[in-house]
């Protein structure tokens, strides 16, 4: 199974055959081309769940999504155990796309035949839908309280945005094709990071810094496609590539260049978040099923859990 980033959050009921198991494996890899040349890796499964997708990290824990017999939860790790969340009034799918050092959260939830993003913060949900959207999803946020993410309005481009205290500002990549601007990152600079379609249908991942739009593609993924996903405060960007045939891997760009990371014995790899110590989190497939991981780099220790 290829699990690229737009079947992540659109096919949940497609996500349900998998056995998970509980905190387990480590394993070193190589990473050419960063100052610390290897990541260990902690395999994450919440217990019960038939796939588990690692989405965002901080330093202190980590959040994503499950799947089970009932539907897609969200969840947050901390000290090593597994919280189940769900937006009050949704409807079988809740995922926590993002989570900043106070804990506040961003993610998506389906309720009333649509998909809504939501802001949660100090127990308090609160719904991120712009104007005549029918679609909304919010990917990301940031130690400031604000989220990127995007919306549309039935089959029209994609429109991204910030959203800061109620206020919708637009993030659209000039000259994106009809399938419009994805955001997915945001740091506390307020560089943004995402992907856009081309006039011709293909993706690249893109950096907003300063007002200016900076293309990104991974070297050798050309007439495939590329997604940043996620970028720290130092300027430490992660995401996911596929070329025009194969599985898709994971990416690190910092000022060495692209880094491939792939989790070994999985079939593919997509990182989706990365945090201010430079530790990645993701998902990736295997023989027994999907699985989250966390990725420190080499240099440092590893905590007795996943997220102290």
């Amino acid at each position: 199974m290829k699990k690229s980033i737009q079947q992540w959050h659109l096919a949940m009921a497609a996500r349900r055959r998998l056995t998970g198991v509980a905190l387990g494996l480590l394993w070193l890899v190589n990473a050419p081309g960063l100052a610390s040349a290897q990541y260990a890796f902690t395999q994450l499964d919440v217990p019960e769940s038939v796939a588990t997708y690692a989405d965002g990290n901080g330093v202190r824990r980590i959040v994503g999504e499950f799947d089970d017999e009932d539907g897609t939860h969200g969840f947050v790790l901390k000290k090593g155990e597994f919280a189940r969340f769900d937006v009050p009034g949704a409807e079988g799918y809740t995922s926590i796309n993002g989570i900043n050092a106070s804990g506040e959260r961003a993610g998506i939830y389906f309720a009333g035949g649509r998909f809504y993003g939501y802001f949660w913060s100090h127990g308090v949900v609160t719904t991120l839908d712009p104007p005549d959207s029918t679609f909304s999803l919010a990917a990301s946020i940031n130690g400031k309280g604000q989220v990127v993410g995007f919306w549309r309005k039935g089959t029209e481009p994609r429109h991204g945005y910030v959203w800061d205290d109620g206020i919708f500002t637009p993030v659209d990549v000039p000259g994106a094709g009809p399938r419009g601007t994805w955001p997915s990152g945001i740091n506390d600079r307020g560089q943004i990071v995402g992907a856009y379609y081309d006039q011709d249908g293909n993706q690249h991942g893109f950096l907003l810094s300063r007002g200016i739009y900076t293309t990104l593609d991974v070297t050798g993924s050309e007439g495939g496609f590329t997604f940043a996903q996620s970028i720290n405060n130092a300027g430490l960007i992660v995401g996911l590539y596929g070329k025009a045939e194969g599985p898709d891997h994971g990416f690190v760009l910092s000022d060495k260049g692209y880094t491939t990371i792939d989790v070994p014995g999985a079939s593919w790899t997509n990182i989706y978040s990365v945090n201010a110590m430079g530790d990645i989190v993701g998902a990736f497939e295997d023989e027994n099923g999907v699985h989250g991981f966390r990725g420190t780099p080499a240099g440092r220790l590893l905590p007795d859990s996943p997220a102290e």
